[in-house]
């Protein structure tokens, strides 16, 4: 987690960083993301779900700074994924098979996202590329007012990309070409980062780092309706931090929301009123499923939610302090990954461990296979990104670059 300055101008989509600032927010938040000295141990768990790793390839590593998300995309049958130095590569998602793969040259932080024939990506020099989905050729840039920190969103023939400086704007999918562009005001200082904007019946819904959710018109970008969903408190600008990074759900016309230092909320997709909001902070984002929301919050415990009230079902405090990725659910389980690179799998009736996996054990099994491939070693094997998942496949992709595909085995 990083903190960000608006007070000067961004030049080529880069901003100042303070690192005295970043250093007290750090110790107000208890951790450090190189210090888990103070990380609960893992216990012996009763394994109850048998998981069967199906394979795992090196990707290219991700960048330094982990407020970059450079989440594993589909399409099909293909997979997406860009390293932070620039290599992008399609894979087979069934066998983990390369299909092609691309060098850029360039430092890469945002994206990717992919549509039938073109995949997404974005620079540190604030360009977003399109590339040809089949081979990974160029088929246009385009240079946006900041950098962009997540994953654009694709509605039918438009882009729509969200970046640092407090801006949406859509693009022509197959041109670059711009079409509107959205902007508010940000706070002085902020959480180096974005959410990623998220497309849901012709709306365009997005959080920033002023606590407000906002729906635009997806093809005019025409405001809707804004949300608070945290309102800052505090005498110090640190103190008054209440960014919506994290992902967030539209499910069944309300959308689910958490921000940093302030509160969870289920809000309406048609009016933007607030059906209920509780406090509670939170920089990764929710999973959703018919009944229940699951959230990880800011100390690394796991909460399952009513989606209706809001209530407490459970928590797993077990995992404090672990730097837990955003949740993700995979059949009748919850599955966050930690700084360690352990994958764990929660019971969503009650939150008790029902399995675990190592990527380190799973990295080893594979390694043989990659003997044409540059293996990176650079100590944990921090998982920052959400897990993907798909058909009750789960994708899950580290920090040195590893990405592992997993299933639960057949009883």
């Amino acid at each position: 987690m990083m903190i960000a300055s608006s007070l000067s101008a961004p030049m080529r989509g880069a901003r100042p960083i303070f690192v005295l600032l970043l250093a007290m927010l750090l110790a107000a938040c208890g951790s450090s993301p190189k210090d888990y000295s103070a990380a609960t141990p893992l216990s012996d768990i009763h394994t109850q779900l048998k998981v069967k790793p199906l394979w795992a390839v090196p990707t290219g590593e991700m960048p330094e700074f982990a407020h970059a998300q450079l989440p594993v995309a589909i399409y099909g049958q293909q997979l997406f994924v860009a390293s932070g130095m620039g290599k992008v590569r399609a894979l087979d998602s069934r066998t983990g098979k390369r299909l092609w793969s691309r060098s850029l040259g360039e430092v890469l932080t945002g994206g990717p996202a992919a549509s039938k024939d073109l995949l997404f990506v974005a620079t540190r020099e604030a360009d977003v590329l399109a590339l040809d989905s089949h081979d990974g050729s160029e088929r246009w840039r385009h240079h946006v007012s900041s950098e962009m920190l997540a994953q654009p969103a694709i509605s039918g023939d438009l882009l729509i990309v969200q970046t640092i400086d407090g801006k949406l704007t859509a693009l022509e999918a197959a041109s670059g070409k711009s079409v509107w562009m959205y902007e508010r005001s940000i706070p002085t200082l902020t959480l180096r980062g974005t959410g990623a904007p998220l497309i849901a019946d012709g709306r365009v819904l997005a959080g920033f780092s002023d606590g407000k959710l906002v729906s635009l018109d997806v093809a005019t970008g025409k405001l809707q309706w804004e949300a608070t969903v945290a309102v800052p408190h505090g005498r110090t600008d640190i103190e008054r931090l209440v960014d919506i990074d994290g992902l967030f759900q539209d499910v069944d016309g309300v959308i689910y929301v958490a921000s940093y230092q302030g509160r969870v909320a289920a809000v309406s997709a048609d009016s933007g009123n607030i059906i209920w909001a509780r406090d509670m902070s939170s920089y990764t984002g929710l999973a959703v499923d018919k009944t229940q929301i699951y959230i990880t919050d800011t100390k690394s415990n796991v909460w399952a939610l009513d989606r209706h009230t809001g209530a407490t079902i459970w928590r797993q405090d077990k995992l404090q302090g672990r730097d837990l990725s955003p949740p993700v659910v995979v059949g009748s389980a919850v599955v966050v990954a930690d700084y360690a690179g352990y994958i764990h799998w929660l019971s969503e009736s009650d939150g008790q461990f029902v399995a675990r996996e190592s990527l380190e054990k799973i990295w080893q099994h594979f390694q043989y296979q990659w003997e044409d491939e540059e293996q990176e070693d650079q100590g944990f094997r921090s998982v920052t990104v959400a897990p993907l998942v798909v058909n009750n496949t789960l994708y899950v992709r580290d920090n040195t670059g590893a990405l592992a595909a997993l299933q639960l085995a057949a009883n």
